[in-house]
């Protein structure tokens, strides 16, 4: 297959795999992903094979294809196969791992100020457990490059920090952290780093081993378009032994593959189906192709959504901080004080009067949207968003 063959199948010629309403302008699956219909209609034949003997397909085969699928995830994400595990999202990861993770009262746990908000409230429940001190560190924007991020979080660590719990693609601003960097610093301090890698499977390449993390997590259900519910745990072999599930069931202290492998009784399917999830991406030429494109795309839509809304970039134009999203200031006629509409209310205005879903929200002082770049997307989805904004009053 030629490239010409290949590009031909991006955008909206490739939307054809998807559900989505043919009306709209969908440029937010950085949020809960979408399901391709293959995988759909794969989900219902294997739910209907479970039903024909559930304990065959649960328990004794089931806890089988599990591992073999974990390896296989394991493979694509960077991780190490006896140390990687099924979850149900990042979340529920950073959740065991902070639960299992040696911290006493008075230690410090740095986050950054761009992180996911459930990890910092995560943050503070520990905190009012165990006493440890989560600290945010501010990154103002924009942000310069990579080496302002790796000064911002060095400077802010003290004796008192024993761990930093890290975006590697950040959730409000989608920028780019340079893990590999942090962790490297971290370790020269004695600190260790968890990386949320929740958006970094398919966006980026092997992005678990990136840096050699003490863990590592990331969704499956966003960029590999797997069923909801698909997520995995990666950690380093000194730490195997040591992180638990988010549930506890059985085989507590047999191994972490069988630990994870078997949580209680729950529905397998997204877990048995991520393996295939990962694979059809092959009719685009593969995840190389996909990353590429899918990054040039990001990298070009924000500099023209810049140039529309007359703002600056909050990152590099070079995409040198980009994965396959990036946020974009609102112009500033439609910049909101304290008095003005929710960022909810735009984002509902503009899937409401112009059939845009994009997230809208407020980071440092000023009003953003964050736009996602998949197979399906093209370049006339970010200029009917760009159309839409100048339509809002």
């Amino acid at each position: 297959m030629n490239s010409a063959t290949r590009e031909f199948e991006f955008g909206s010629t490739a939307r054809s795999h998807w559900e989505l309403d043919p009306d709209l302008v969908f440029l937010n699956h950085g949020s809960f992903g979408a399901v391709p219909r293959e995988l759909q209609n794969r989900a219902l034949e294997v739910r209907r094979r479970i039903e024909r003997n559930p304990v065959e397909e649960i328990w004794r085969s089931g806890a089988v294809a599990i591992r073999g699928v974990a390896e296989e995830v394991a493979h694509f994400v960077g991780g190490r196969p006896e140390g990687t595990g099924f979850v149900t999202n990042a979340t529920a990861a950073v959740n065991a791992f902070l639960d299992s993770f040696p911290l006493e009262s008075g230690d410090e746990v740095l986050h950054f100020d761009h992180g996911y908000n459930a990890v910092w409230q995560t943050l503070l429940m520990v905190a009012k457990r165990r006493g440890i001190i989560p600290r945010k560190v501010e990154l103002p924007l924009p942000c310069p490059g990579s080496g302002a991020v790796v000064d911002a979080i060095v400077s802010a660590c003290t004796a008192k920090t024993r761990l930093i719990v890290l975006d590697q693609i950040t959730s409000p601003t989608a920028l780019r952290f340079p893990v590999a960097e942090i962790v490297a610093a971290a370790k020269s301090l004695n600190i260790e780093v968890l990386v949320d890698g929740a958006h970094a499977p398919g966006m980026l390449d092997r992005p678990a081993a990136e840096g050699d993390p003490a863990g590592w997590t990331g969704n499956l259900h966003k960029w590999p378009c797997a069923i909801r519910g698909c997520a995995v745990l990666c950690v380093r072999s000194d730490f195997v032994e040591r992180i638990k599930p988010p549930v506890i069931s059985h085989h507590l202290d047999e191994s972490f593959a069988a630990e994870f492998d078997w949580q209680g009784t729950f529905d397998p399917t997204p877990w048995l189906l991520a393996g295939e999830a990962i694979r059809f991406m092959d009719r685009f030429g593969g995840w190389e192709l996909v990353r590429n494109r899918n990054h040039a795309l990001a990298t070009r839509m924000q500099e023209m959504l810049c140039g529309r809304f007359g703002v600056d970039a909050i990152s590099p134009l070079d995409g040198s901080m980009l994965g396959c999203m990036a946020t974009i200031p609102f112009p500033d006629r439609l910049q909101r004080g304290e008095d003005g509409p929710p960022p909810e209310a735009m984002q509902a205005e503009l899937l409401a009067k112009h059939r845009v879903e994009v997230p809208v929200m407020d980071f440092a002082g000023r009003r953003h949207l964050r736009i996602s770049c998949h197979v399906y997307n093209d370049v006339d989805d970010y200029e009917k968003l760009a159309d839409a904004m100048d339509a809002m009053g």
